[in-house]
């Protein structure tokens, strides 16, 4: 690692401890046309009266779904005294998570959590760890619009096999031949999704929250936007400002659309998290070693996948180990998380040992298209193709992940484009942020220039949680936090301005 990169990495981590202290290119002719479109929502005005007084009123449904119990496979590992029910929202599934305490008439949290996390794996999580919440609020997850169409099946082994390749060594990404993969990519989902190729991006998410509000005909909604699922719950503020009463915002990715300094940030904050986590978590499931030996480790890994041939390509192991640094449990937590096991049994392994943890996470992350095609949807400012391999020469020396991000910009070089919106909240809406000090989506220290970019946006009120440790989603790991968006909840002026929750 370079002097530079060591002090860059070093600026980061001290600063995220010091905010908890204080408290196109032309495509080949194979491919698809590249075509620029609004999709749903992406109109640049908002269509609803924005000279909003106050927030609309959060009601419990006048209208409400027939429930029925989810199947037994789908939540397996919820606990007694907890319940999922589920229901279609159209084509999309939506599921109840209750207590046997949570009162009848009490109002929902609409939930979001974007394409990356099933609305199943993420009930089960609320119904283990969010009991403050469902305890007084039934949450109500809304799952990311074509999880269950073709947007989520629509890549072919060969187009899997192309993203995962992306950052083997010796992969040249302006070479024709990648290009005409690339476009064969793109083109075996939107073959599948003619005229709907941008309709499962966030703006088009946003929309299944106003279909769910006018289904149970209730004025405004308050909604819980989790990691890249805080894109939705923006586009929603953006599009219906009317119609939103409360609005927590956790652990939010960047939501302009700018895929190079969204990458900047994940690679930042993927760094930061990583040496966070080595040099804090001594628990026996994060593994053997010194701090610095952890992160050797992982290095090796990466390194090792990089070859052709590899049983989990690098570019899906980068993915695997960002999404365990998503999922990090923190000092003060009773247990560990299965980020934490998978970071720890990665560490544990042998040079080229692939632990059955690792390729599980793997297996998972594949198994699916929506993120690709929901990714790519919100990507109106992309890095031109001849600026990849620049980043991934600038980028090199940022070890583990710089040269294997770098890589991964080409995924959507040959998707439709999007048209640019700007986010706008309705300044009368509470708004609660909630961030790590280190998060592999959002960045390193992102909590205060994310809150500048709410204010801005319009968000007059606005309060600020700070979690004390590397990682992303705090409300499922931190009691502190899930305390505060509970009082939030029930009345937003008795929540301080600025929080601080312990590791």
């Amino acid at each position: 690692m370079t002097r530079v990169r060591i002090a860059r990495a070093a600026g980061a981590v001290v600063a995220a401890l010091a905010v908890v202290a204080a408290g196109c290119a032309p495509l080949p002719s194979t491919g698809p046309g590249l075509a620029t479109g609004d999709g749903p929502g992406r109109s640049t005005g908002t269509g609803e009266d924005t000279g909003l007084v106050e927030p609309p009123e959060w009601t419990a449904p006048r209208s409400e779904f027939d429930w029925v119990p989810c199947a037994d496979g789908g939540t397996r590992g919820v606990p007694e005294g907890s319940r999922v029910d589920c229901a279609l929202l159209s084509e999309t599934p939506v599921l109840r998570v209750t207590t046997d305490g949570t009162p009848e008439d009490a109002a929902p949290l609409v939930v979001v959590a974007g394409p990356g996390s099933a609305a199943d794996d993420l009930a089960v999580r609320f119904a283990s760890t969010g009991r403050q919440i469902t305890g007084s609020h039934p949450v109500v997850i809304v799952d990311h619009r074509g999880r269950t169409g073709p947007a989520g099946t629509c890549l072919t082994p060969a187009a899997r096999r192309t993203l995962d390749g992306l950052a083997q060594a010796g992969t040249d990404p302006g070479s024709p031949e990648l290009r005409g993969d690339l476009a064969e990519t793109a083109q075996s989902c939107t073959d599948l999704l003619p005229g709907r190729e941008l309709d499962f991006g966030s703006a088009g998410a946003a929309e299944d929250l106003e279909e769910l509000r006018q289904s149970w005909d209730v004025p405004g909604l308050a909604v819980l936007g989790l990691g890249a699922g805080a894109a939705t719950a923006l586009h929603f503020a953006t599009a219906h400002p009317g119609r939103v009463a409360l609005l927590v915002l956790d652990s939010p990715a960047p939501w302009d659309g700018d895929q190079e300094t969204a990458a900047r940030s994940a690679l930042d904050g993927s760094d930061a998290a990583l040496r966070l986590w080595a040099a804090s978590c001594t628990r026996t499931e994060c593994g053997p070693g010194r701090p610095d030996e952890k992160v050797d480790a992982v290095t090796r890994a990466l390194d090792a996948a990089r070859e052709p041939g590899a049983r989990v390509p690098a570019a899906l192991l980068s993915d695997v180990i960002r999404s365990a640094l998503a999922d990090l449990s923190g000092a003060s937590a009773p247990a560990a998380s299965e980020g934490d096991v998978i970071l720890g049994d990665l560490v544990a392994a042998g040079p080229g040992v692939i632990p059955p943890s690792v390729r599980a996470r793997a297996e998972a992350l594949a198994s699916s298209s929506l993120s690709y095609v929901a990714g790519c949807s919100d990507l109106p400012r992309r890095v031109p193709v001849n600026r990849v391999p620049e980043l991934a020469a600038e980028w090199a020396d940022d070890e583990p992940f710089g040269e294997i991000l770098a890589s991964q910009l080409s995924a959507c070089s040959t998707w439709p484009v999007p048209g640019q919106t700007t986010v706008e909240l309705p300044g009368p809406a509470p708004v609660l942020l909630l961030g790590g000090i280190a998060d592999p989506l959002a960045g390193a220290a992102a909590l205060e220039p994310t809150a500048g970019r709410l204010s801005a946006a319009g968000a007059d009120d606005l309060r600020t949680l700070t979690w004390g440790a590397p990682g992303s989603r705090v409300i499922l790991h931190s009691d502190c936090a899930a305390s505060a968006v509970t009082q939030f909840l029930d009345d937003p002026t008795s929540v301080d301005r600025s929080i601080a929750c312990p590791s």
